[in-house]
């Protein structure tokens, strides 16, 4: 018998070939040289296929990101869609509406067209204060480019109406796309609490944990059922299954911890260089 290593530049050591003959013979110089190449040759088809099992893995892993990135997309167009539906096209229908009737009543009714005018202008008060400026916050957020992400956090968390926000964020480096991301997730979570959380307090915290950056949003609302908080993350409910792909996204991960009664924590965890 003779052992040699398979061994190539570019791959390593990948094994030994084992050469058995069935009758006893003296292995020379020239069959270990022999023996040796075919080895070598060995070993670098095992480094190829290695390296194409690899690029594979990572095309179908790309192909899957970009699948998610796509439904992320589509999912925030469809929902911008229906808030300018909801809010700006109905509040433009209504200002026409009124127009119309001051328009029609200026002639013989002053103080209707008045009313109707006033109206008007409330409507389109509205319509510039709230619903536009609440899409233009859906496709990007300005106050992520005015106060940076730290600051951000801490004025969505007081913003959050008839609920005591604490607020407790550390200033992190990071880069825009990841900001962005734990911007959302912290404000679907926000929107959650105060949906459905039922909660009187809110504590909003940002910090450094190892190697990564921690988001947390913890309520003493109503809680639910962990089991179901699983569920709703694989199902999307609650907006639990747009912020975990927000955050696998990202490099990250979600987690969600709750008891009926005692409240909800939500934390995506991140890691930064």
């Amino acid at each position: 018998m003779a052992s040699v290593p398979m061994a190539s530049s570019p791959g390593g050591l990948v094994g030994v070939l084992n050469v058995h003959t069935r009758m006893r013979r003296e292995f020379t110089d020239r069959d270990a040289r022999l023996l040796t190449s075919i080895g070598t040759l060995i070993a670098g088809a095992i480094h190829q296929a290695r390296m194409h099992r690899r690029l594979a893995a990572r095309e179908r892993a790309h192909e899957r990101f970009t699948e998610q990135v796509i439904q992320a997309q589509e999912a925030e167009r469809r929902r911008l869609a229906a808030d300018i539906h909801d809010g700006i096209t109905q509040r433009l229908c209504s200002l026409q509406f009124h127009l119309d009737a001051a328009m029609e009543a200026l002639a013989d009714d002053r103080d209707f067209a008045l009313e109707q005018l006033t109206k008007a202008h409330e409507h389109t008060h509205l319509t510039i204060a709230a619903e536009a400026r609440a899409a233009i916050n859906l496709l990007r957020p300005p106050v992520l480019d005015d106060l940076g992400l730290a600051d951000s956090l801490a004025s969505l968390a007081r913003s959050a109406p008839g609920v005591e926000a604490h607020v407790e964020v550390d200033q992190c480096a990071l880069s825009e796309h990841v900001e962005i991301a734990l911007y959302r997730i912290a404000q679907e979570a926000m929107q959650n609490v105060v949906k459905h959380a039922h909660a009187a307090r809110i504590e909003l915290r940002l910090f450094r944990r190892g190697s990564g950056v921690v988001l947390q949003v913890t309520d003493d609302g109503r809680g639910f059922d962990r089991e179901a908080a699983v569920q709703d993350i694989s199902q999307g409910g609650y907006g639990m299954g747009s912020m975990a792909e927000r955050a696998e996204l990202i490099g990250g991960r979600l987690e969600v911890e709750s008891r009926p009664g005692v409240g909800t924590t939500v934390s995506a965890t991140v890691p930064v260089s």
